[in-house]
């Protein structure tokens, strides 16, 4: 029943698709704008935008930027006729949705997912008077486009603030015996492996360590499709092995479900899941895409030139999270994540600290300095923290925190797997040296 409930509040919120304030200052160090010089500006009355996503409005993910839009709308005085939105877009299918977009007559179109940059890129050259706006892509810069641009957010800013009130939760069932040391495991169900995930799984961990060391973490996979079915399945997968609280990166409410059902602490992602787990959701890591998209598009109504590589964080309110679940929080866990979100966005956070961590039993600057698969990391620690995203917008974390362990399974039935808690390799991110090293 819980879940069909979740099915209808997406429906619900579905129904309202369709129909710009400058950001602050950006942390990257490198991310400027490729291009100073003013374009023509839009008559605001003939703009039109187009947004490409990647799967369909029965996902948290894709009603959450909906949203977004709408709210972008609010701030610029769009109107719906002026919005594009297509959902539920393949990456095959992402070339024939731009050439639509650009013949409806869009001056700027949104890509929201990594794989649909080649694609964007070969559009950006073919259409030179149109923007195109690549979320978590790497090779705007590189391409030397005036019109073709990367952006992404600190996302895993909210995930460090969510581990430290997460920790606190730990902490109130060691307390009270409710549960032992050496069940204090935390599960993570993440859709696919990537530097995006990564780093947001490291960076709950780490908050969870800043108050509760005994912790340890499960992650599992699925198959990146945003399949109810699937994210449900790896969170039980992970109650059997053991875990105390959960926390996901995936596009359904099926691993909230599961944990409502089972009285488990839950730390959802991209839209508040306190609906679906009552007693159980704690809170969500959240993006507020609207910060880019309303940034973006008042600079072409402007006419001034878009940053080549963006990215924004709890300083200027692109993440951050959901209504906290107060019944359910441990005592002093909002003063704490007081502490913790003014740090934050002072810049006085650092969340990954490199003395707080090792990786493989060694520290990660002496990994960076012997060890040829980690010297690409090299030029992002800097002041005793490994400054993610500090170099390009999107993520470049490929390697877990020890404490951390992946553990992979045959989706859907494998009974087997179902109470094995190994750690087994998982496929290689796409991300590259290169890439990381920018």
């Amino acid at each position: 029943m819980k879940r069909y409930i979740a099915m209808i509040l997406a429906a619900l919120m579905a129904l309202s698709i369709m129909g710009c304030g400058q950001s602050g200052d950006l942390f990257p160090e490198s991310t400027v704008a490729g291009d100073s010089s003013q374009t023509a500006p839009v008559d605001e009355s003939g703009m039109k935008v187009g947004y490409i996503l990647p799967s369909g409005t029965d996902t948290t993910d894709t009603n959450s930027r909906i949203e977004d839009i709408r709210q972008m709308q609010y701030e610029t005085g769009l109107k719906d006729s002026q919005v594009l939105i297509r959902t539920d877009v393949s990456k095959d299918d992402c070339a024939s949705a731009i050439d639509e977009m650009v013949k409806e007559g869009c001056n700027i179109i949104f890509a929201c997912d990594s794989r649909y940059e080649n694609t964007m890129l070969e559009a950006a050259e073919q259409n030179p008077d149109v923007q195109f706006c690549q979320e978590d892509g790497t090779k705007a810069k590189k391409s030397g486009l005036d019109n073709m641009h990367n952006y992404y957010v600190r996302l895993f800013e909210a995930y460090y603030a969510a581990g430290v009130i997460s920790g606190m939760k730990l902490n109130q069932y060691l307390n009270s015996g409710k549960i032992t040391s050496s069940e204090c495991v935390i599960g993570f169900v993440a859709s696919e492996e990537s530097p995006e995930t990564t780093s947001c799984i490291n960076a709950f961990y780490m908050g969870v360590g800043e108050v509760c060391s005994q912790a340890s973490m499960l992650v599992r996979y699925t198959d990146g499709s945003g399949d109810y079915d699937a994210d449900a399945e790896a969170a039980q997968q992970l109650l059997s092995a053991g875990v105390s609280l959960m926390s996901q990166f995936t596009t359904t409410t099926g691993v909230a479900t599961i944990c409502a059902e089972n009285d488990i602490p839950i730390v959802g992602n991209a839209v508040n899941i306190i609906d679906v787990a009552p007693s159980e959701a704690l809170t969500s890591a959240i993006v507020n895409w609207n910060v880019y998209y309303t940034y973006a598009v008042n600079c072409v109504v402007n006419g001034t030139a878009i940053d080549t590589d963006w990215c924004g964080g709890y300083d200027d309110n692109a993440v951050t999270l959901s209504q906290l679940n107060d019944a359910h929080l441990a005592d002093g866990s909002v003063e704490r994540l007081q502490d913790v979100e003014k740090e934050l966005r002072n810049g006085d956070a650092k969340v990954f600290d490199t003395e707080k961590f090792t990786v493989d039993g060694s520290s990660l600057e002496t990994l960076a300095e012997d060890d040829a698969d980690f010297k690409k990391y090299a030029k992002n620690i800097k002041g005793g923290e490994y400054k993610e995203s500090g170099k390009r917008s999107a993520p470049s974390m490929e390697f877990f925190v020890d404490g951390v362990e992946e553990s992979t399974y045959n989706y859907l039935g494998d009974e087997e797997n179902t109470t094995d808690s190994e750690s087994d390799s998982a496929d290689e991110s796409g991300s590259t040296a290169e890439d990381a090293e920018e």
